[in-house]
């Protein structure tokens, strides 16, 4: 269902001016607790696009406590680029090495941050809703780089995730909860699950997923993902079941290492850098990305302080 146009912006279906095409890339040095992102966002029916660079670690999760974070929010797309091409003038640039594979993220601002890093996939991306000229797609590969922080210089290799999605994205959408899992033991060995929940049962069940077992992708056909939230509402703990198409389990339970607070457009999102531990004793590191509408985030943070409030005191 994907080929290397994918790599390349689409055009929008019926002259939609909300219009966006993402292409986000992650790198992670779980030793330190460190995640950096980079996520351009493009209008291409509006000719503007926005761009983010995150750096986040323990004990700094706003944006203003991070250890780095810049964000441009209306640039215009420079003339012949494409999402997973270019080279903008705010100093990152991507570089397609080969299609729907392997790409080098490159980002540079003075001496408060550089960072330079390939990826390469570790599977045939895969396909999400992709039908009437939409369409989404996850990969996790192999990265490999560095990243040198206000002068101390950080080697970067490990796994993470990168996707892309192109579609209609409307800031009037406000009854967004979401769930973005996904971790891995070894290059050969990990999951991805994304979640949406179901307000009648109370849980978030199995939007599109996969396991990553020896190399290959087994699609997954159930999933619960459950949170178990600190005082505040924050991701503390995150728990997958599921099971792919050959009927096998597969069961991780997250503990959160580090986490940013992203807003987004038109989302709020809660993106940790987690430790996941497997049911058959192994572990490994990946992300959660707990993504709300604003509103529904404030109606449901305000249902558990009310809660909180109408519990009995002990004696």
């Amino acid at each position: 269902m994907l080929t290397a146009a994918d790599d390349d912006f689409h055009p929008a279906t019926g002259a939609e001016p909300s219009w966006t095409e993402t292409c986000w890339f992650a790198a992670a040095i779980p030793e330190r607790g460190m995640v950096v992102w980079t996520y351009p966002l493009f209008r291409p029916e509006l000719s503007i696009m926005s761009c983010g660079v995150y750096l986040w670690a323990p004990r700094a999760e706003e944006l203003w406590e991070l250890p780095y974070y810049r964000t441009w929010w209306h640039l215009p797309i420079p003339d012949g680029i494409e999402p997973t091409s270019f080279e903008l003038p705010i100093g990152l640039s991507y570089e397609r090495l080969e299609p729907l594979s392997s790409y080098r993220i490159s980002y540079a601002d003075g001496d408060a941050l550089a960072v330079d890093f390939t990826f390469n996939a570790l599977h045939p991306p895969h396909p999400f809703g992709v039908k009437d000229g939409c369409g989404h797609l996850d990969q996790l590969g192999r990265i490999r780089g560095e990243l040198t922080l206000h002068g101390e210089r950080l080697e970067i290799n490990c796994v993470e995730m990168r996707d892309r999605t192109w579609g209609p994205r409307r800031e009037s959408r406000q009854g967004t909860r979401l769930g973005y899992s996904y971790g891995t033991t070894s290059p050969e060995a990990g999951f991805h699950c994304s979640t949406l929940f179901d307000p009648r049962s109370g849980e978030s069940r199995l939007m599109t997923g996969y396991a990553l077992r020896d190399g290959a992708t087994v699609p997954l056909r159930s999933a619960v993902r459950e949170v178990v939230r600190d005082a505040r509402g924050r991701p503390a703990r995150i728990e997958v079941r599921a099971e792919d198409e050959d009927g096998r389990p597969l069961e991780a339970a997250g503990e959160v290492i580090s986490r940013l607070a992203m807003p987004s457009t038109p989302y709020f999102v809660w993106a940790s850098l987690v430790c996941w531990r497997f049911a058959d004793g192994s572990e490994g590191f990946g992300e959660d990305q707990d993504t709300w509408s604003p509103g529904l985030l404030r109606e449901f943070l305000r249902g558990r302080a009310g809660e909180r409030a109408a519990r009995p005191q002990a004696s």
